[in-house]
Protein backbone atom coordinates (compact mmCIF):
# COMPACT_ATOMS: atom_id res chain seq x y z
CA UNK A 1 0.00 0.00 0.00
CA UNK A 2 1.15 3.53 -0.78
CA UNK A 3 1.72 6.52 1.47
CA UNK A 4 -0.18 9.43 -0.08
CA UNK A 5 -3.52 10.54 1.35
CA UNK A 6 -5.40 12.62 -1.21
CA UNK A 7 -8.36 14.92 -0.50
CA UNK A 8 -10.42 15.94 -3.51
CA UNK A 9 -12.22 19.16 -2.57
CA UNK A 10 -12.87 20.72 -6.00
CA UNK A 11 -15.14 19.62 -8.88
CA UNK A 12 -13.03 17.51 -11.20
CA UNK A 13 -12.60 14.44 -13.37
CA UNK A 14 -10.57 11.46 -12.17
CA UNK A 15 -9.13 8.93 -14.55
CA UNK A 16 -6.32 6.41 -14.77
CA UNK A 17 -3.71 6.40 -17.52
CA UNK A 18 -0.51 4.34 -17.51
CA UNK A 19 -0.87 3.50 -13.80
CA UNK A 20 -1.26 7.18 -12.92
CA UNK A 21 -4.28 8.78 -11.29
CA UNK A 22 -5.10 11.77 -13.49
CA UNK A 23 -6.66 14.70 -11.62
CA UNK A 24 -8.39 17.20 -13.93
CA UNK A 25 -10.14 20.04 -12.04
CA UNK A 26 -12.80 21.96 -13.93
CA UNK A 27 -10.90 25.11 -13.02
CA UNK A 28 -7.13 25.26 -12.79
CA UNK A 29 -4.31 22.95 -13.75
CA UNK A 30 -4.41 19.21 -13.32
CA UNK A 31 -1.78 16.79 -12.11
CA UNK A 32 -1.05 13.07 -11.84
CA UNK A 33 -0.12 10.69 -9.02
CA UNK A 34 1.32 7.16 -9.31
CA UNK A 35 -1.36 4.72 -8.17
CA UNK A 36 1.24 2.77 -6.19
CA UNK A 37 1.89 5.87 -4.06
CA UNK A 38 -1.75 6.36 -2.99
CA UNK A 39 -3.17 4.77 0.15
CA UNK A 40 -6.36 6.78 0.72
CA UNK A 41 -8.52 8.89 -1.60
CA UNK A 42 -11.18 11.07 0.01
CA UNK A 43 -13.84 12.57 -2.27
CA UNK A 44 -15.22 15.65 -0.51
CA UNK A 45 -16.57 17.44 -3.56
CA UNK A 46 -20.02 16.36 -4.74
CA UNK A 47 -19.01 17.03 -8.36
CA UNK A 48 -16.33 14.41 -8.96
CA UNK A 49 -16.60 12.42 -12.18
CA UNK A 50 -15.01 8.97 -12.01
CA UNK A 51 -15.36 5.98 -14.33
CA UNK A 52 -15.55 2.26 -13.61
CA UNK A 53 -12.05 1.60 -14.97
CA UNK A 54 -10.64 4.07 -12.45
CA UNK A 55 -12.51 2.32 -9.63
CA UNK A 56 -11.24 -1.07 -10.79
CA UNK A 57 -7.63 0.13 -10.88
CA UNK A 58 -7.96 1.62 -7.39
CA UNK A 59 -9.23 -1.70 -6.06
CA UNK A 60 -6.37 -3.52 -7.75
CA UNK A 61 -3.88 -1.15 -6.10
CA UNK A 62 -5.47 -1.47 -2.62
CA UNK A 63 -6.49 2.17 -2.54
CA UNK A 64 -9.15 3.01 0.05
CA UNK A 65 -11.78 5.29 -1.51
CA UNK A 66 -14.14 7.36 0.67
CA UNK A 67 -17.14 9.39 -0.43
CA UNK A 68 -18.59 12.17 1.72
CA UNK A 69 -22.09 13.49 2.37
CA UNK A 70 -23.28 17.11 2.15
CA UNK A 71 -21.76 17.84 5.57
CA UNK A 72 -18.40 16.56 4.25
CA UNK A 73 -18.36 13.62 6.64
CA UNK A 74 -17.30 10.21 5.27
CA UNK A 75 -20.46 8.36 4.30
CA UNK A 76 -19.31 5.51 2.07
CA UNK A 77 -16.30 3.38 1.24
CA UNK A 78 -15.31 1.45 -1.86
CA UNK A 79 -13.26 -1.70 -1.46
CA UNK A 80 -12.70 -4.93 -3.42
CA UNK A 81 -15.38 -7.55 -2.85
CA UNK A 82 -14.15 -10.95 -1.64
CA UNK A 83 -10.72 -10.74 -3.24
CA UNK A 84 -9.16 -13.07 -0.69
CA UNK A 85 -8.17 -16.39 -2.24
CA UNK A 86 -9.41 -18.45 0.74
CA UNK A 87 -12.50 -16.36 1.41
CA UNK A 88 -14.90 -19.27 1.92
CA UNK A 89 -12.65 -20.97 4.48
CA UNK A 90 -12.14 -17.81 6.53
CA UNK A 91 -15.83 -16.90 6.40
CA UNK A 92 -16.93 -20.32 7.68
CA UNK A 93 -14.30 -20.28 10.44
CA UNK A 94 -15.48 -16.85 11.50
CA UNK A 95 -19.12 -17.88 11.48
CA UNK A 96 -18.37 -20.94 13.62
CA UNK A 97 -16.60 -19.08 16.44
CA UNK A 98 -18.05 -20.16 19.76
CA UNK A 99 -19.66 -17.62 22.06
CA UNK A 100 -17.16 -18.29 24.91
CA UNK A 101 -14.23 -17.71 22.55
CA UNK A 102 -15.75 -14.50 21.18
CA UNK A 103 -16.17 -13.28 24.75
CA UNK A 104 -12.49 -13.96 25.41
CA UNK A 105 -11.52 -12.01 22.30
CA UNK A 106 -13.74 -9.11 23.35
CA UNK A 107 -12.05 -9.15 26.76
CA UNK A 108 -8.68 -8.70 25.03
CA UNK A 109 -10.02 -5.89 22.85
CA UNK A 110 -11.50 -3.99 25.79
CA UNK A 111 -8.30 -4.38 27.83
CA UNK A 112 -6.29 -2.96 24.95
CA UNK A 113 -8.68 -0.05 24.49
CA UNK A 114 -8.58 0.93 28.16
CA UNK A 115 -4.79 0.65 28.27
CA UNK A 116 -4.56 2.88 25.23
CA UNK A 117 -6.88 5.35 26.91
CA UNK A 118 -4.58 5.32 29.93
CA UNK A 119 -1.60 5.98 27.68
CA UNK A 120 -3.53 8.76 25.95
CA UNK A 121 -3.98 10.50 29.29
CA UNK A 122 -0.27 10.10 30.03
CA UNK A 123 0.74 11.62 26.71
CA UNK A 124 -1.66 14.52 27.28
CA UNK A 125 -0.31 15.05 30.79
CA UNK A 126 -3.74 14.50 32.30
CA UNK A 127 -4.65 12.69 35.51
CA UNK A 128 -6.24 9.28 36.19
CA UNK A 129 -4.16 7.16 33.82
CA UNK A 130 -3.32 4.95 36.80
CA UNK A 131 -7.03 4.39 37.46
CA UNK A 132 -7.55 3.19 33.91
CA UNK A 133 -4.53 0.88 34.06
CA UNK A 134 -5.99 -0.73 37.16
CA UNK A 135 -9.43 -1.00 35.55
CA UNK A 136 -7.95 -2.75 32.52
CA UNK A 137 -6.79 -5.57 34.78
CA UNK A 138 -10.34 -6.14 36.02
CA UNK A 139 -11.95 -6.78 32.63
CA UNK A 140 -13.60 -10.21 32.61
CA UNK A 141 -14.55 -12.45 29.72
CA UNK A 142 -17.11 -10.64 27.57
CA UNK A 143 -16.56 -7.58 29.78
CA UNK A 144 -19.47 -8.88 31.83
CA UNK A 145 -19.14 -6.05 34.36
CA UNK A 146 -19.09 -3.38 31.62
CA UNK A 147 -15.74 -1.99 32.69
CA UNK A 148 -15.45 -0.35 29.27
CA UNK A 149 -18.26 2.09 30.12
CA UNK A 150 -16.76 2.96 33.51
CA UNK A 151 -13.36 3.55 31.92
CA UNK A 152 -14.93 5.76 29.23
CA UNK A 153 -16.61 7.92 31.87
CA UNK A 154 -13.30 8.48 33.66
CA UNK A 155 -11.40 8.95 30.42
CA UNK A 156 -13.51 11.68 28.85
CA UNK A 157 -13.83 13.62 32.10
CA UNK A 158 -10.05 13.46 32.47
CA UNK A 159 -8.99 14.23 28.90
CA UNK A 160 -10.87 17.54 28.66
CA UNK A 161 -12.47 19.80 31.22
CA UNK A 162 -16.19 20.43 30.79
CA UNK A 163 -16.50 18.01 27.88
CA UNK A 164 -19.61 16.04 26.89
CA UNK A 165 -19.11 13.33 24.28
CA UNK A 166 -22.78 13.73 23.26
CA UNK A 167 -22.59 17.48 22.59
CA UNK A 168 -22.97 17.71 18.81
CA UNK A 169 -22.21 21.44 18.89
CA UNK A 170 -18.70 20.85 20.27
CA UNK A 171 -16.07 20.98 17.53
CA UNK A 172 -14.01 18.35 19.34
CA UNK A 173 -16.84 15.85 18.88
CA UNK A 174 -17.09 16.63 15.18
CA UNK A 175 -13.33 16.09 14.85
CA UNK A 176 -13.48 12.82 16.80
CA UNK A 177 -16.35 11.52 14.69
CA UNK A 178 -14.53 12.43 11.49
CA UNK A 179 -11.38 10.64 12.60
CA UNK A 180 -13.29 7.57 13.76
CA UNK A 181 -15.12 7.36 10.42
CA UNK A 182 -11.82 7.35 8.54
CA UNK A 183 -10.32 4.65 10.77
CA UNK A 184 -13.51 2.59 10.53
CA UNK A 185 -13.37 2.66 6.77
CA UNK A 186 -9.68 1.75 6.62
CA UNK A 187 -10.16 -1.19 8.96
CA UNK A 188 -13.17 -2.33 6.92
CA UNK A 189 -11.01 -2.40 3.82
CA UNK A 190 -8.44 -4.70 5.41
CA UNK A 191 -10.93 -6.99 7.13
CA UNK A 192 -12.73 -7.63 3.87
CA UNK A 193 -9.36 -8.09 2.18
CA UNK A 194 -8.51 -10.78 4.73
CA UNK A 195 -11.63 -12.73 3.74
CA UNK A 196 -13.71 -11.80 6.78
CA UNK A 197 -17.42 -10.98 6.92
CA UNK A 198 -17.66 -7.57 8.65
CA UNK A 199 -21.32 -8.07 9.60
CA UNK A 200 -20.46 -10.83 12.10
CA UNK A 201 -18.86 -9.30 15.20
CA UNK A 202 -17.49 -10.72 18.40
CA UNK A 203 -19.49 -8.32 20.59
CA UNK A 204 -21.55 -5.98 18.42
CA UNK A 205 -24.47 -7.91 16.97
CA UNK A 206 -26.81 -5.36 15.40
CA UNK A 207 -28.53 -7.08 12.46
CA UNK A 208 -28.89 -3.69 10.74
CA UNK A 209 -25.16 -2.95 10.99
CA UNK A 210 -22.99 -4.44 8.26
CA UNK A 211 -19.83 -3.37 10.13
CA UNK A 212 -20.23 -5.10 13.51
CA UNK A 213 -16.76 -6.68 13.39
CA UNK A 214 -15.15 -3.37 12.41
CA UNK A 215 -16.88 -1.65 15.33
CA UNK A 216 -15.43 -4.35 17.61
CA UNK A 217 -11.84 -4.29 16.42
CA UNK A 218 -11.51 -0.53 15.98
CA UNK A 219 -11.95 0.11 19.73
CA UNK A 220 -8.19 0.03 20.54
CA UNK A 221 -7.58 2.36 17.57
CA UNK A 222 -9.87 5.10 18.87
CA UNK A 223 -7.36 6.63 21.37
CA UNK A 224 -5.02 7.34 18.44
CA UNK A 225 -7.68 9.65 17.03
CA UNK A 226 -8.34 11.08 20.50
CA UNK A 227 -4.69 12.03 20.82
CA UNK A 228 -4.67 13.68 17.41
CA UNK A 229 -7.73 15.75 18.32
CA UNK A 230 -6.27 16.64 21.72
CA UNK A 231 -3.02 17.80 20.14
CA UNK A 232 -4.94 20.18 17.86
CA UNK A 233 -6.10 22.12 20.95
CA UNK A 234 -9.52 22.91 19.49
CA UNK A 235 -11.99 25.40 20.88
CA UNK A 236 -15.49 24.25 21.72
CA UNK A 237 -17.01 26.27 18.89
CA UNK A 238 -15.88 26.24 15.30
CA UNK A 239 -16.11 24.53 11.95
CA UNK A 240 -14.54 21.35 10.66
CA UNK A 241 -12.49 23.10 7.98
CA UNK A 242 -10.60 21.39 5.12
CA UNK A 243 -7.34 22.24 6.88
CA UNK A 244 -8.53 20.64 10.09
CA UNK A 245 -9.72 17.55 8.27
CA UNK A 246 -6.35 17.25 6.56
CA UNK A 247 -4.67 17.39 9.97
CA UNK A 248 -6.98 14.66 11.24
CA UNK A 249 -6.15 12.47 8.26
CA UNK A 250 -2.51 12.59 9.32
CA UNK A 251 -3.32 10.02 12.00
CA UNK A 252 -3.11 7.45 9.19
CA UNK A 253 0.54 8.36 8.57
CA UNK A 254 1.65 8.00 12.18
CA UNK A 255 3.30 4.98 13.76
CA UNK A 256 1.94 2.65 16.39
CA UNK A 257 3.06 -0.59 17.97
CA UNK A 258 1.53 -3.91 17.09
CA UNK A 259 2.86 -7.47 17.09
CA UNK A 260 5.73 -6.21 19.27
CA UNK A 261 7.11 -3.84 16.65
CA UNK A 262 6.53 -0.38 15.23
CA UNK A 263 4.42 -0.10 12.08
CA UNK A 264 2.52 2.59 10.24
CA UNK A 265 -1.07 3.09 11.30
CA UNK A 266 -2.43 1.67 8.05
CA UNK A 267 -0.08 -1.31 8.23
CA UNK A 268 -1.28 -1.89 11.79
CA UNK A 269 -4.87 -2.03 10.53
CA UNK A 270 -3.79 -4.66 8.03
CA UNK A 271 -1.91 -6.67 10.67
CA UNK A 272 -4.93 -6.56 12.99
CA UNK A 273 -7.22 -7.81 10.23
CA UNK A 274 -4.87 -10.58 9.09
CA UNK A 275 -4.27 -11.71 12.66
CA UNK A 276 -8.00 -11.88 13.37
CA UNK A 277 -8.51 -14.01 10.27
CA UNK A 278 -5.80 -16.34 11.57
CA UNK A 279 -7.40 -16.38 15.01
CA UNK A 280 -10.70 -17.62 13.54
CA UNK A 281 -8.85 -20.68 12.26
CA UNK A 282 -6.42 -21.43 15.10
CA UNK A 283 -8.91 -20.58 17.87
CA UNK A 284 -5.91 -19.23 19.83
CA UNK A 285 -6.59 -16.03 21.67
CA UNK A 286 -2.92 -15.08 21.61
CA UNK A 287 -2.99 -14.83 17.80
CA UNK A 288 -5.11 -11.69 18.06
CA UNK A 289 -3.01 -8.55 17.42
CA UNK A 290 -4.14 -5.12 18.54
CA UNK A 291 -2.37 -1.72 18.42
CA UNK A 292 -0.79 0.09 21.33
CA UNK A 293 0.06 3.74 21.74
CA UNK A 294 3.41 2.87 23.29
CA UNK A 295 5.69 -0.13 22.88
CA UNK A 296 6.26 -0.55 26.62
CA UNK A 297 2.64 -1.65 26.92
CA UNK A 298 3.32 -4.61 24.66
CA UNK A 299 5.82 -5.95 27.15
CA UNK A 300 3.07 -6.13 29.75
CA UNK A 301 0.24 -7.37 27.54
CA UNK A 302 0.19 -10.40 25.29
CA UNK A 303 -3.56 -10.58 24.77
CA UNK A 304 -4.25 -12.69 27.83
Amino acid sequence: MGWRILQITKPCKLNVKQNQLVYEPFEGEGTTFPLEDISVLLLESKAVQINSFCLSEMAKNNIILFSCDFSHMPSGIFYPFHNYCRYSLVAWCQKDLSEPFKKQLWQSVVKAKIRNQAESLKIAGRSNSDKLEKLAKTVLSGDSKNVEALAASIYWKSLWDDFNRHDDADLKNAALNYGYAIVRGCLARFLVGAGLLPCFGIHHANQLNQFNLIDDLMEPFRPFVDQKVYALNLDKKGDLTPTLKHQLLEVLTENCFIAEEQNSFLKSCEICATAFAKTTQTKKRGDLKVPFLKNTLILNFKGE
